[in-house]
């Protein structure tokens, strides 16, 4: 209008898309789709998907170009900052000092400028080596900015701080170059690094590369406890949408400490995950062989065993949430239509619980991991996530009569009704006002009133810390406690799936 021309980066292809499908893949698969409803356009879905995947390799015979890679990662690093850090302080000195701009082309610009003096040997690694510092330089600068000017939520963000060969988790990450998953399913390569052997089968990557149905993005390679890994992401074609066992039943799930999720369905179904607590499982052996290490002499062989120990018990807990978390979420994907979840502050109930040994509960369940894992799985299906209001009171109103519940205790596990007296399970009445959520969402007060505590019906058991296994509370339906994972005395180990009960109360 008026002789202006709009400028776009749509491109309007006509209703077959699948025609000019081919043409659009080949320059790029990160696209989206819209189609026309009404005057205004609707995002539909283009196949792909990002996802990921992370695989342990073995160490080379020769390690020392991988260590190499890590130093330069994070030899670029600190160059970048003492570059911020001197552009601030001239910037201080003379306000017409012109400052090389925090953004990672201006940044590489000046690298690629110095990099001959700076750092001459900087040919033996990959170039994305490099890039891969000042890019994580200018994340951290930007999160700092963010936090400062408070556009950032959560905790405040410090300025950066140099990097140290001893404190700096080892990684290097790649965007080009060659990045190869070898048709032997245990062969990776990267570039300049050349193969390195997967202890594990890499099929599941190899399958859809070599039938075109996956393009990769990105590969890094890190160290943790002692170990390699190279975690790839990756552009995957897929379904848009995949069936699940009960669409039309919806789903309430409760988290907590005593179980790790406590769920209630519409068709009357309760089930109880339990909590595999999995630092608690090994709290006395790593309380032992921390004992064992502060004895010995820094550099020893018994210091380095049994600092290769802590590591083993920490990547077995990390590795019991991981795999407690995704079973748990890929059920529920795959079995209900819609599920309604609470929206929790960890950071608040780490606080409030006031003792340490408290705090190192709530911390030990990993409370995080289920909503942003749930969220991008259910992505993937067709189902629903509803995330009800943070402020819903749903362990505090009877499902039952709608009035306050009251407890001695603020951990106790079961609560008294002020109105008829009886005893209710927590968990199982806030899985189910989850589950009818709007519906229930009524009050009969805020949640920061005081209410009357009627000491006389508190229970026994209210402050018991093990895991609650029963119908208490159920109304009469039967709870099925389902536990993915058992915690054995003085370390966590993996249950055998063979006689295990599912969800659908069939053996395997």
């Amino acid at each position: 209008k008026g002789g202006q021309v709009r400028m776009s980066r749509r491109v309007d292809i006509g209703d077959d898309f699948e025609a000019h499908r081919e043409a659009v893949e080949s320059i790029s698969v990160l696209f989206a789709l819209f189609r026309h409803n009404g005057d205004d356009l609707m995002e539909a879905p283009s196949g792909w998907q990002m996802t990921g995947a992370r695989f342990e390799v073995e160490w080379p015979e020769n390690p020392s170009a991988i260590r190499s890679h890590f130093g330069g990662r994070r030899k670029a690093y600190n160059w970048a900052l003492g570059q911020v850090k001197s552009d601030m302080d001239a910037k201080d000195d003379d306000p017409n000092h012109r400052s090389v701009s925090w953004s990672l082309p201006a940044l590489r610009k000046e690298w690629n400028r110095t990099k001959g003096e700076v750092a001459p040997w900087w040919g033996k690694n990959s170039k994305e080596t490099y890039s891969c510092g000042i890019s994580d330089l200018v994340t951290a600068l930007a999160n700092w900015k963010a936090s400062k000017d408070g556009a950032r939520k959560g905790q405040k963000v410090g300025f950066p701080q140099f990097c140290s060969k001893g404190k700096d988790h080892g990684r290097v990450r790649f965007t080009t170059g060659t990045m190869r998953f070898s048709d032997d399913r245990r062969t990776i390569t990267l570039p300049v690094i050349g193969n390195l052997r997967s202890k594990e089968n890499i099929r599941r990557i190899q399958r859809p590369l070599a039938q075109g149905r996956a393009r990769i993005m990105n590969m890094t390679l890190s160290e943790r406890w002692g170990r390699l890994f190279v975690s790839v992401n990756y552009a995957i074609r897929t379904p848009t949408s995949r069936m699940v066992t009960k669409p039309e039943v919806r789903a309430g799930v409760d988290l907590g400490l005593r179980t790790l999720a406590t769920v209630a369905d519409t068709e009357g179904n309760l089930f109880k995950i339990l909590n595999p607590a999995p630092l608690r499982a090994t709290l006395t052996e790593r309380r032992r062989v921390g004992r064992q290490m502060s004895r010995c002499i820094s550099g020893s062989k018994g210091h380095r065993e049994a600092k290769a120990k802590l590591a083993q018990l920490d990547r077995k807990t990390v590795h019991i949430r991981q795999d407690t978390e995704h079973k748990l979420t890929s059920w529920l994907c795959s079995t209900y239509g819609e599920v309604i979840v609470e929206d929790l502050d960890i950071a608040a109930m780490k606080r409030s619980m006031g003792r340490r040994a408290f705090r190192r509960i709530v911390s030990d369940a990993a409370l995080g991991m289920f909503r942003p894992m749930l969220t991008y799985k259910m992505g993937r299906m067709d189902t629903t996530l509803i995330i009800a209001d943070r402020w819903f009171p749903s362990s505090q109103i009877h499902h039952g009569c709608g009035c306050r519940l009251t407890a001695m205790h603020k951990l106790d596990k079961m609560l008294v009704c002020s109105y008829t007296g009886d005893l209710i399970d927590r968990d199982v009445n806030a899985a189910k006002n989850l589950r009818d959520w709007p519906e229930s969402s009524t009050s009969p007060g805020l949640v920061e009133a005081s209410a009357p505590v009627d000491t006389q019906a508190a229970s026994d058991g209210g402050t018991d810390p093990g895991l609650d296994v029963g119908s208490s509370g159920a109304g009469g339906a039967t709870v099925r406690p389902l536990q993915f994972w058992r915690a054995g005395r003085g370390e966590a180990r993996i249950e055998s799936r063979k006689g295990r009960e599912t969800p659908q109360g069939e053996v395997t």
